[in-house]
């Protein structure tokens, strides 16, 4: 089915797209990889050189198909004798789902998707490639301090070089990758990690995470982390120690001290200004250092394909802490933001203005309390009714996409995730599809009515 399920929807609906979804009426120069380029307006562009937009789809986790309550809908739906084979469950599941987003004119597999089901045995649609060197994303309830792993360290460029080998190296030369992604929403700040409400709603976390600037701060003095604390530490103090002593209430009698200190100071006093400031300086250093180890791992296998990085939290102030930084490396602008258009406007103003790339959303979605006994506290903005829900989405999808810099949107998700699912206890996900496989006709008649009108919507402003 490779390239067959878009051109097959270009046709019937009688709207010029290429095999990957790129638009014809604007091209530019094929390289045979998806790039991006400016003209206008920002733009990805295909393979064979056409203009292209992504609308994506997350959350292709078989478990969500064959769980107790459903296992025997799905198995009919998809028309196989033993849903718990994955001989016949993988191929029934990917042909279903190829079909779900030609219906609902997604043309992207997000990053949040199983891709042994979407792209075996090859891929069909353009994808997004997981490239996860750090395991600190946001929805886990517990983050042992541990993995704020010393990213100074020669371990930390020798993982990232054999995960790039098992990961990158074998598609550096598929068409269908979009461009490497890592982590999701990872916890940079300390409004990241502190004990709080997870991101929108739902219980408080158990413990504080420590996160990178605490962590390395208080390892030994042969940690190359601590090392490089210390170092920006002497700059920004200017190789005066009372100065540093003064911020902190310490009594440290050289830089040499500090450096030989260990777990000197695991908590961070968030009304000291200068305390902020320095911790705030040294998780730019640790996050280019991030960057900069994972870029090059995958530069070594893969020149031909985009950089994405993480997907930032815009919930916090993540994106906005860090992006002077992961600018600096990545080819776009990745973020999460559960909120209506009006309140993701203005980080859109801000982001766009501070650093001229384009930006892709790349999971989000509008929801809906269903039956209280099924999905009671769903994940994100949460719509009083069905109707309401599509005017929001309808909303977001007009302005985001009319907007220059703005070239991609990735729906989360594409099935209900409800309290029957164990992993969704806390916070429940509705998607596109009901648990029993019972589309939502009115949100999906509109949805493919914006996905068929995207391309004329990133071009009526110009």
């Amino acid at each position: 089915m490779s390239g067959g399920i878009i051109s097959k929807l270009n046709a019937e609906n009688g709207v010029p797209l290429d095999k990957f979804g790129g638009w014809t009426g604007k091209k530019f120069k094929a390289t045979g990889f998806f790039r991006l380029e400016k003209d206008e307006r920002w733009w990805l562009v295909t393979p064979e050189g056409n203009a292209f937009l992504s609308f994506g789809i997350n959350h292709l986790h078989t478990n969500l198909w064959r769980l107790p309550h459903n296992r025997a809908a799905w198995q009919k739906i998809l028309g196989i004798e033993n849903i718990q084979d994955p001989k016949q469950f993988k191929p029934g599941l990917r042909k279903w789902f190829l079909g779900a987003c030609k219906d609902f004119g997604i043309n992207t597999v997000g990053v949040h998707c199983d891709l042994s089901v979407a792209n075996a045995p090859r891929p069909a649609m353009p994808y997004m490639q997981p490239f996860r060197t750090v395991d600190i994303a946001h929805w886990h309830p517990v983050i042992p301090d541990e993995r704020f792993v010393d990213i100074f360290a020669p371990d930390h460029e020798r993982h990232c070089d054999k995960l790039a080998k098992e990961i990158v190296a074998p598609v550096k030369d598929d068409p269908y990758l979009l461009g490497y992604s890592m982590t999701d929403c990872p916890l940079f700040t300390e409004e990241d990690c502190r004990e709080r409400t997870d991101v929108i709603g739902g219980k408080r976390r158990a413990t504080r995470r420590i996160g990178w600037p605490r962590r390395l701060r208080n390892l030994g003095p042969d940690a190359p982390g601590k090392q490089a604390y210390v170092k920006l530490m002497q700059d920004l103090y200017r190789d005066d120690i009372k100065g540093f002593n003064q911020t902190y209430g310490t009594t440290f009698d050289s830089f040499d001290a500090l450096a030989s200190a260990v777990n000197w100071r695991r908590e961070s006093d968030l009304a000291n200004a200068n305390e902020t400031r320095d911790n705030v300086e040294f998780l730019q250093a640790c996050v280019a250092r991030y960057y900069q180890c994972a870029k090059d791992a995958i530069r070594r296998y893969d020149p031909n394909h985009l950089f994405v990085g993480d997907k930032l939290n815009a919930n916090t102030d993540c994106l906005d802490t860090v992006l002077r930084t992961t600018s600096r490396f990545t080819d776009v602008i990745f973020y999460q933001m559960y909120a209506k258009y009006e309140v993701q406007k203005p980080g859109l103003d801000r982001w766009s203005k501070r650093v001229d790339k384009p930006i892709i959303n790349g999971d989000s979605a509008f929801t809906m309390v269903r039956q209280a006994e099924e999905m009671p506290n769903p994940f994100g903005p949460i719509a009083n009714s069905m109707e309401e829900r599509i005017e929001w989405t309808k909303e977001f999808f007009h302005k985001a996409f009319a907007r220059p810099e703005f070239i991609g949107w990735h729906y989360c998700g594409l099935i209900d995730a409800t309290l029957k699912n164990p992993w969704s206890t806390r916070r429940q996900h509705t998607g596109l599809v009901g648990t029993l496989g019972v589309r939502y006709d009115d949100l999906q008649a509109a949805i493919k009515a914006c996905a068929d009108d995207m391309y004329q919507i990133a071009t009526r402003e110009i």
